[in-house]
């Protein structure tokens, strides 16, 4: 067998090797927890082809909505409290207004009709607590609210149904994985599983 032939048969298994490991393209995307802590916190991942995931842990917060006259309404922050009305000012499409956040716009406008639907991003003026917001309002009343507190570079291999993540800082995660269009379910410190919603 000639040299020119034995070097493309080693291409040949070395891309078949690389194919072998590379993830679904369900995997790909932005993910959040399903179930979050008594005070509301859970885990933000990103992953991206390549074998790499941002990681951000952060208030992960899903609520209902209502927009009367010029204030946008939300459920009481605390049992029995009030519920928590804040202004509302629209800037065109794309810019909008709550209370001292200004959110601009990602992506398309939904629903031309209903200017609130959507994936809006804006920065926080606080000091000590998460640097930017990032408000989902869907039909029906429906939102989302994350606020990541820190956003750190990780890695993450699959081999067949089996995955390893490795954030910094943190021990290696490793076993199955299942993932769907939206939903998907990860090894997490020790032995335990971390169920995740696309967003």
């Amino acid at each position: 067998m000639s040299g020119s032939i034995k070097r493309l048969l080693a291409l040949v298994a070395l891309a078949g090797v690389s194919a072998g490991q590379q993830p679904t393209p369900e995997l790909l995307g932005r993910w959040r927890s399903a179930e979050v802590s008594t005070t509301g916190l859970g885990t933000i991942l990103h992953f991206q082809p390549g074998g790499t995931v941002d990681y951000s842990p952060g208030a992960v917060v899903e609520m209902t909505y209502r927009i009367e006259g010029k204030e946008i309404i939300f459920p009481p922050d605390t049992i029995k409290g009030p519920e928590m009305r804040q202004p509302l000012e629209f800037n065109g499409q794309n810019q909008l207004r709550l209370a001292k956040v200004t959110l601009q716009r990602q992506g398309p406008a939904p629903d031309a009709g209903n200017p609130i639907l959507g994936e809006w991003r804006g920065k926080l003026e606080a000091k000590d607590g998460p640097p930017e917001a990032f408000y989902f309002f869907y039909p029906g009343g429906k939102c989302l609210l994350l606020l990541p507190f820190q956003t750190t570079p990780g890695r993450y291999k699959i081999n067949g149904s089996s995955m390893r993540l490795e954030i910094p800082g943190q021990p290696p995660a490793e076993g199955a994985f299942q993932v769907t269009a939206d939903s998907l379910t990860i090894p997490g410190a020790g032995k335990t599983r971390l169920r995740l919603r696309r967003y």
